[in-house]
């Protein structure tokens, strides 16, 4: 099998080996000190927060492919 040719890879954390592989790998970056930070304020907070969203951003490398 190749990459992205015939199967399209994503990972997770966005660490900085993803751009030096070949092909360059695509991932989902996590804004750790931006969860971190609600995940406190949710814990300070009086009351339920509810559910909290956070944006996890996609980093595009050459890892993926349109599906055919």
């Amino acid at each position: 099998m190749r990459v992205p040719d015939d199967v399209s890879i994503v990972s997770f954390d966005n660490d900085e080996l993803a751009a030096y592989l070949r092909p360059g790998l695509t991932t989902i970056a996590l804004p750790h000190e931006d969860m971190g930070r609600r995940a406190v304020d949710a814990l300070l907070s009086p009351g339920d927060t509810g559910e909290l969203l956070v944006p996890m951003p996609v980093v595009t490398r050459e890892s993926i492919a349109t599906p055919r």
